[in-house]
């Protein structure tokens, strides 16, 4: 048994407490939260300088891209990074893939992460995972802008699906689509009926050339693709934004994540939270810096009451997998939101989004979600710094 204490404590499901002390068995279970504890008991409390909470939960991530950390050049906007991504991802070994996969599920512990809703185009992950070292919930992305081809991709999916489950029989996941853009109304139709009662996922208003394509039918996605050699014939606008015309298709009973959301505006949250009251918005602000150079505005969904999270997406498009690192950026550009709001966004939750709060995202009595300590903290105002530096203690 093990008592913890920090100048304060941060349970995420109740009010922080000052010099509270976090009661933990041998096994990391929470056994109870407090203001004090026995005098009897003092001498074996673990005394620590910052705050306590629970383990991070990074809700959207790509382990299968950790080989390419800084190979695709920064603010090219979401269409220039697709096109540097194509180019760049073929040019790299097996052996490469495996070392960087390994490498950022280190790095993702190292930062406190216990828990990960990761995207996954192909099985290179599978057995990386399989040796338990973080929970995660993994998202099978489809990509099928053309409905012809609608039936080989959702095999595909299908394949990589079988591939998880021959090694690790008990692994959560989702087949869902990639984005608005990428994916055809008859996957849309389809691929709900491949993962009833699951979590869903899908990337959301990244770029303003989304929304621009959706209400005009013009813009750089639809000249991107078209320099390819895709014909988009088939294909009307919408007149409404992306959101507003795909959200319809993700059944109301499931948790839908919607990532990025960076052009995101108050019409639009508001019509997602009266669709749904299991709608969750992931935000990876390094990444919409690293591809937009653009943050979404947080107040609006703040305003909506909306359930936020955090994620980090690939070293693709960031130089780290550290939710505090994420934090520590929308603390700098929104001081204005306080640190048990960003806490929750990082923790309770991202664990309910993925289906995890009963053992993640508070300290409960019964729950294992980690104990992390903050250093570094601002405790006059009880806000993280640029020094704050996290470390797991449980």
């Amino acid at each position: 048994m093990r008592y913890l204490t920090a100048d304060y404590i941060f349970p995420i499901s109740s009010p922080p407490i000052k010099n509270g002390v976090v009661v933990i068995d041998d096994d990391g279970k929470i056994l109870s939260v407090t203001s004090s504890v026995a005098e009897k008991q003092s001498q074996i409390i673990e005394y620590h300088s910052g705050i306590l909470c629970p383990g991070f939960v990074n809700t959207h991530c790509h382990l299968e891209l950790s080989h390419m950390r800084g190979v695709i050049p920064e603010k090219k906007g979401l269409t220039g990074f697709i096109k540097n991504f194509i180019a760049a991802r073929k040019t790299f070994s097996s052996e490469q893939i495996e070392i960087g996969i390994a490498s950022g599920e280190k790095e993702m512990l190292e930062n406190g992460i216990v828990a990960v809703g990761d995207i996954c185009n192909v099985a290179d992950t599978f057995k990386q995972k399989a040796k338990k070292n973080l929970k995660y919930y993994n998202f099978i992305e489809g990509f099928d802008f053309f409905p012809e081809n609608t039936e080989v991709e959702l095999n595909r999916v299908d394949n990589v699906i079988k591939e998880l489950i021959q090694i690790d029989a008990l692994a959560d996941y989702s087949a869902v689509p990639h984005a608005p853009y990428s994916v055809s109304e008859k996957y849309f139709q389809t691929f709900s009926k491949h993962s009833p009662e699951k979590i869903l996922s899908i990337h959301n208003q990244e770029s303003a050339e989304e929304n621009l394509m959706f209400r005009e039918g013009k813009g750089k996605i639809i000249e991107f693709f078209a320099s390819i050699g895709m014909d988009f014939s088939h294909w009307n606008a919408s007149s409404k934004s992306s959101l507003q015309t795909v959200l319809g298709y993700f059944p109301n009973e499931n948790n839908v994540l919607l990532v990025h959301n960076t052009f995101t505006d108050l019409e639009d949250v508001k019509f997602a939270e009266s669709c749904s009251k299991n709608i969750y918005w992931a935000t990876c602000p390094n990444a919409n810096l690293y591809i937009e150079n653009k943050l979404p505005d947080y107040n609006l969904f703040i305003e909506a009451g909306a359930k936020m999270t955090i994620g980090t997406d690939s070293l693709a498009s960031n130089y780290s997998l550290s939710i505090l690192d994420e934090m520590k950026t929308i603390s700098q550009h929104f001081p204005q939101i306080n640190l048990e709001i960003l806490l929750k966004w990082a923790t309770l939750n991202g664990a309910k989004a993925l289906g995890f709060q009963n053992e993640f995202g508070s300290f409960e009595a019964g729950k294992k979600p980690g104990v992390l300590l903050i250093e570094n903290i601002n405790l006059d105002k009880i806000y993280i710094t640029a020094a704050s530096k996290v470390k797991r203690l449980v």
